[in-house]
């Protein structure tokens, strides 16, 4: 009864994660759209000074984008929680840390971009303001500039929000190693869900493999997955993510079933699985 209501539960509760997974994809390109569209950066040399002017010159563009980003990493919130407790029940020795930095880092660290953001519009405005008033040589410039930016509170939310993105990080490396032991993501869904948790942190100019990480935890979490999602999402248990030489035989062998040429097998039920001998008592999922 216990495996039939934690199966019940992800069925519910997966429809609006994954209503929340694809918002944070569609927000983070949205922001990467609005952005390339909206704010020029002809003429900058990529200085402290260009910088913070381009920032002046495009202030609302440039909150406007930041904004989306930040609404973005912060619903990442409920996809990370979600597959934390989907590992949990297969998986109980997954580390319970994992959850608390899934459900506070990523409003944590968008709540801080969006606010470090403001900072440095702040700061922006008043370098243009001084330099368009008293012009300096680009080295004085660039060393007043500096000088403003590494300024006490813009330094606190700067480290506060690095922390937060490390709890991201560490949150995505752990559940994305445990979720793929445990059978719910491939092979490749795992490994990429690391080295997205690494770019959150380390940013590679690579946000189409967020994006599509995104996607498809919500295509996985609506069961819409290619070929259908691996049987540890069915069954409740420890089931390796089939490779794709079973995922072939697989198909080939719905598509057999469509044509007539083979009798359909029953669809396996979940309570008639027998469990995997487990060498500790199974702890439940809201402990």
């Amino acid at each position: 009864m216990e495996r039939e209501e934690q199966l019940s539960w992800e069925r519910r509760v997966g429809r609006p994660v994954a209503i929340a997974s694809f918002a944070s994809a569609v927000l983070l390109l949205a922001a990467l759209v609005y952005s390339s569209s909206a704010i020029s950066q002809e003429g900058t040399n990529n200085d402290t000074v260009d910088g913070l002017f381009l920032i002046h010159d495009f202030k609302a563009e440039v909150l406007i984008t930041t904004f989306l980003q930040g609404l973005s990493t912060a619903l990442l919130a409920a996809p990370l929680w979600f597959l934390f407790e989907a590992t949990r029940f297969r998986r109980p020795e997954i580390p319970k840390v994992a959850r608390y930095l899934a459900l506070i880092g990523p409003p944590l660290a968008g709540l801080l971009q969006i606010i470090r953001q403001f900072q440095v519009a702040g700061v922006a405005d008043d370098v243009h303001a001084e330099l368009s008033s008293n012009p300096r040589g680009p080295d004085a410039a660039n060393d007043y500039a500096r000088d403003l930016l590494g300024e006490g509170s813009l330094q606190i939310v700067g480290g506060l929000g690095l922390a937060a993105g490390l709890a991201i990080a560490f949150a995505f490396i752990i559940i994305a190693l445990n979720a793929m032991r445990a059978g719910l993501l491939s092979r490749f869904m795992g490994i990429l869900g690391i080295f997205v948790g690494v770019v959150m942190v380390i940013p590679l100019g690579v946000q189409v493999l967020q994006l599509f990480w995104f996607a498809a935890l919500g295509m996985l979490f609506l069961d819409r997955w290619p070929g259908g999602r691996g049987p540890a999402w069915q069954t409740g248990e420890e089931i390796p993510w089939p490779g794709a030489a079973e995922q072939r035989e697989e198909i080939e062998r719905r598509r057999a079933e469509r044509e007539g040429v083979i009798e359909p097998e029953p669809e396996p039920d979940a309570e008639a699985v027998e469990p995997r001998p487990k060498s500790r008592k199974r702890r439940k999922r809201n402990n």
